[in-house]
């Protein structure tokens, strides 16, 4: 029997995606129309701002645990959380937890390091870039993490919040992003961390100038390797 997956919600184009992928990726494996049980909760989005913008994490780990008993009295057995800006409250989110979450900062570092990419451009909202969310993950695999600059930051951080999160995307939404990767691919990386989950709604294998992690996605596939193994 595989694992049962629960699913914290943080926004909803995130969250959808993971769920979408876990679902399309089971197929593959399972066979047709099959994938191991999975619960979600998402809480209204506007709940974590406050926290989030305080830097309050250990507030911020109290709401998303509130969403990890719930998905645990589902029968849950593991959870996910397809959002990388709140992991700054990981250690707290897995301290108070009563099932095991998965991490998607580590994993992201992780496949970095065995796809033996060495400088990674770090793109996400703005507290993710500046604040050195992926930087210890990283280092702890000797690779150097690379954050676009202030302007370029912003730029990264209002695409997100304005136009991707709110499903307002324009023609020239990829545009922006696409600007800031060349940029870092100038500054010598050789790979970008996609460290928001919407941003692979915008940036794909065709118009990315580095190649990238997509943390939305290789969550979803970690987390159905993790259900499904005995």
């Amino acid at each position: 029997m595989a694992k049962h997956i629960g699913i914290v919600g943080i926004t909803s184009e995130g969250t959808s995606l993971c769920y979408k992928t876990i679902c399309s990726e089971a197929s593959k494996i399972m066979g047709l129309n099959h994938h191991p049980e999975i619960s979600l909760h998402n809480r209204s989005f506007h709940k974590f701002i406050g926290p989030f913008n305080k830097k309050d994490w250990r507030a911020l780990a109290e709401l998303i645990n509130d969403s990890i008993k719930k998905l645990d009295s589902c029968g849950a057995d593991f959870a996910i959380i397809p959002a990388n800006s709140v992991h700054f409250a990981f250690d707290d989110i897995k301290r108070i937890s009563p099932i095991p979450v998965l991490s998607i900062v580590e994993i992201a570092a992780k496949e970095c390091k065995q796809k033996n990419f060495k400088k990674v451009g770090i793109l996400g909202v703005g507290m993710t870039m500046s604040g050195g969310l992926f930087n210890e993950s990283l280092e702890k695999y000797h690779l150097i993490p690379v954050t676009p600059n202030q302007h370029e930051q912003k730029i990264v951080n209002d695409t997100i919040y304005n136009e991707i999160v709110p499903a307002k995307t324009a023609k020239d939404t990829p545009q922006k992003i696409i600007k800031v990767i060349n940029s870092l691919k100038k500054q010598g990386c050789d790979a970008v961390i996609l460290g928001c989950t919407e941003l692979p709604l915008v940036i794909s294998e065709e118009n990315s100038p580095l190649p990238f992690i997509d943390t939305t996605r290789l969550l979803a596939r970690k987390a159905l390797e993790y259900a499904l193994e005995k």
